[in-house]
Order: structure tokens, then C-alpha cells, then sequence
């Protein structure tokens, strides 16, 4: 896998030269389309035009600070992989919707210290700044609208913290790994419109005591938290020797967990030990030692991450909220076929609308308007759970009423029919 993001930088490297041009055979050995002509700009940026899209495909500049350019449509496989000169990238607010950042884009660049996009961009690659060991943060002010792909940000082993700025943003979903093995991982801000998250997204971040999960995201897989290389059961398991090339047998005896990280780094030219063996909740960093904390997650009532966090004996708390204008106070009564809903008024509220979560477009739609605290909804099966949420209107400066913002879900499950008194 090195050797090919190598091979394929020396060609970007080439090509911006005029030494290469496209070759079939040597197109398909490296896995890559070569352009029969390419641009590299006063920066060092080698820029094709692949399909008619203005695509980075390499990088000979002098590094430091790198700011992607406004007018470019994505940056392609290996463009920067390996490099050891870049300490921080940009990618700012002109580019387009459409933008993306591709597989292993910037793999092992050891010194690369900070990531900022500024805009909304479609997507990052797998493998996009696996490997970066001295990634510090990594910041969108934007949407990545697709979604960020597997190992994304893994084995970024300073990484401390991962945001999303903007309010509104939209984040297409975690592939699975996006950030495991960052040791130094603490916070990781989840913007309201996020995806799915799949398995094994925050296995060995020691560090990461707490994470909201937003209201509306799944959560894919049984081993999204904790460690990967689980050894819970008895039998044998594959391991790597201390100078990380030869694979071996452990035998496991189903009480002890086994860690082995072995990492290629450029600089040296040689696969570097970063991580050891593990037994109950203690993780060793090289020589480092690092204790487990255990996760909390802050949820939705009635979300899929509660759902999550019961089924795995995760500890999880509910999101509050101090702001007066929503709906809260919550009691239900049940029968075998409806639900009765009260809350505390809210000052100046003229109208509550009253919404039912429908599990067949996966969105809360409207069940009625109420202009006092209390709702009966009515026709539903027994001994089945739902959901719902209120929405308090006050009057405005002129006539037209106001929409607060959304109570928290309120779970409910109705009793079964022989339950019922007769």
C-alpha cells in the first residue's frame, strides 16, 4: 500500500515535469489515469483536468502552510501522501459543493499539524490523513455532505480534538474506523444533521470520555466504542511481531484483550511499534501506558443511540435544555390504543403542534394542533412503543405566530390488552 502512494506520487511528480506522460501500461500498474498534459501552478500544485474537473493530483511546492486553490474540484488519490514538508491545510469557502478530498489524499503526512475547511465540500476519502502522527485538530466550518470515509483520520495519534463550526451543518455519516487508534482524542463535535456511524468508528480512543450523538443519527454495529482487537473469546488469534513484518499466532484464553499497532513512517523507511499489549483497561502507547476511561453518551430520549448505548451496557445521559420557549415537563398515561400527553405551559404560547414519530419515513409528522397542555393520541396498537415531540407558537410583533424549536422526544409505550381494566 506504501509503495503504490509512492509510485503514484512520482508519477504526479513526473508528469507536472514533462519526463511522463500517459503510459496504458503504466496507468494500469500504478492504478491511476495519468493526463496526456498537466498544470502545476506557481505553488507547486499539479492540476489535470479529469472529466472536465480541475483535479490536484500532486504536490511539488515548498509545504508549510498549504492553502487548497478556490477553483480547484477535488483533490485525487495519493496527491500528498507521504509528504514531510506540510504542517498545516486549508481548504477555503470558493470551492465548490462538489469538492472533494480523495483516498489517502494526504496519507502519512507525519508533520501535517491541522486540517480547516472552510466550506461545504462532498466528501472525504478513505484513508484521507490516515497515518498524519502529528495531527492536532481538524476542523469544517462546513457540510461534508456525503460523508467522511473509512480510516479517515485514523492512527492519528495526537489528534485532540475534531469540530464541526457551523450551525446547520450537514454530515453525510461515518464510515467505519473514521477515528480509531487516536490515542489523544478528547472531543469530537457531531453536528445536528449527521448520518450514520458505523463499527469500530472510536475503538482505542483512551481519552474520549464523552460524545453527544445527535437526535436522528444510527448507529451501525455492535463495536462502535472500546477496543478492536478483542481477544473475548478463546482461540487464536493474528498478531504481529515487535518489528511489525511477520504475522504470528497468539493464543488467546478468553480473559485477556491483545493491541498491536505497527505503523510504515516515511521518514524512516521503516515500520515503527506504536502500540503494545493490553490487558483488562490498560493500553500501552509505545512505552507509554495509558488508562481506559469509560464513555458517556449524551442522547435523545427514545433515539437510536439510546437504543445503542442499553443494548452495549454503554453509560449514557439525556440532553437537557434551559431554554424556556420548549416544551417540557413530560407525563404520559396509556391505554392499549392511545397515548395521553401533558407538559408545562409555555409563556405566551398560543398554539402547540403535537408530532408522532413515523417509523416507515423515518421523520415526526404532525398529529394535531392543541392550544392547551394536554393531547390524547389515539388509534394505536398495543403494547407498542412510541414517540413524539411539541412544538410551542407564540404570538409575533404582527399577527402570524412564531415556531419555538422542538421539545425533546417523549417515549411512551401503550399497555397490553390484557392489561386493560374491563
Amino acid at each position: 500500500m506504501k509503495s503504490k502512494a509512492i509510485v503514484k506520487y512520482l508519477a504526479a511528480a513526473l508528469l507536472a515535469a514533462g519526463v511522463l506522460t500517459a503510459v496504458p501500461e503504466i496507468s494500469e500498474s500504478i492504478g491511476v489515469t495519468l493526463a496526456v498534459s498537466a498544470e502545476t501552478t506557481a505553488d507547486g500544485f499539479v492540476i489535470d483536468n479529469i472529466d472536465g474537473k480541475r483535479i490536484i493530483t500532486g504536490y511539488t511546492g515548498e509545504g508549510g502552510a498549504v492553502k487548497i486553490p478556490a477553483d480547484a474540484d477535488g483533490i485525487g488519490q495519493f496527491a500528498f501522501s507521504a509528504n514531510g514538508t506540510i504542517t498545516s491545510i486549508s481548504v477555503p469557502s470558493g470551492v465548490p459543493k462538489s469538492f472533494y478530498i480523495g483516498d489517502m489524499a494526504f496519507y502519512d503526512c507525519y508533520n501535517l499539524k491541522t486540517v480547516t475547511v472552510s466550506g461545504n465540500i462532498a466528501s472525504v476519502g478513505k484513508s484521507a490523513f490516515q497515518g498524519c502522527l502529528s495531527l492536532e485538530s481538524v476542523t469544517f466550518k462546513g457540510s461534508v455532505t456525503d460523508g467522511i470515509g473509512a480510516y479517515a483520520f485514523a492512527s492519528c495519534q495526537k489528534l485532540q480534538k475534531v469540530s464541526f463550526a457551523k450551525t446547520g451543518a450537514k454530515l453525510g455519516g461515518l464510515s467505519g474506523a473514521c477515528f480509531e487508534n487516536n490515542f489523544e482524542l478528547t472531543e469530537v463535535q457531531l453536528p445536528e444533521k449527521t448520518g450514520a456511524i458505523y463499527g469500530y468508528n472510536f475503538n482505542n480512543c483512551p481519552k474520549l470520555t464523552s460524545l453527544r450523538i445527535p437526535e436522528n443519527t444510527k448507529i451501525v454495529g455492535t463495536e462502535v466504542f472500546g477496543y478492536m482487537y478483542g481477544c473475548g473469546k478463546k482461540g487464536y488469534y493474528s498478531s504481529a511481531d515487535g518489528n511489525g513484518q511477520n504475522e504470528k499466532s497468539v493464543k488467546a484464553d478468553g480473559t485477556k484483550s491483545l493491541y498491536v499497532i505497527n505503523l510504515y513512517t516515511a521518514d524512516s523507511d521503516t515500520y515503527q511499534k506504536n502500540g503494545g499489549a493490553f490487558y483488562d483497561s490498560t493500553l500501552f502507547s509505545g512505552d507509554k501506558k495509558i488508562t481506559q476511561q469509560a464513555i458517556t453518551l449524551t442522547v435523545t430520549e427514545g433515539s437510536d443511540a439510546e437504543r445503542y448505548a442499553e443494548e452495549n451496557g454503554i453509560a449514557y445521559k439525556y440532553e437537557s435544555t434551559d431554554d424556556p420557549s420548549v416544551p417540557s415537563g413530560f407525563k404520559t398515561t396509556s391505554t392499549s390504543s392511545s397515548v395521553t400527553l401533558t407538559w408545562d405551559a409555555v409563556e405566551g404560547a398560543e398554539l402547540y403542534k403535537v408530532y408522532m414519530y413515523n417509523s416507515e419515513t423515518g421523520k415526526f409528522t404532525k398529529y394535531k394542533d392543541v392550544k392547551n397542555t394536554k393531547c390524547r393520541v389515539s388509534g394505536l396498537e398495543a403494547d407498542t412503543k412510541y414517540r413524539f415531540k411539541v412544538v410551542a407558537y407564540t404570538k409575533g410583533d404582527g399577527t402570524e405566530l412564531v415556531k419555538g424549536k422542538a421539545s425533546k422526544t417523549v417515549s411512551a409505550s401503550t399497555e397490553k390488552k390484557s392489561a386493560e381494566k374491563k
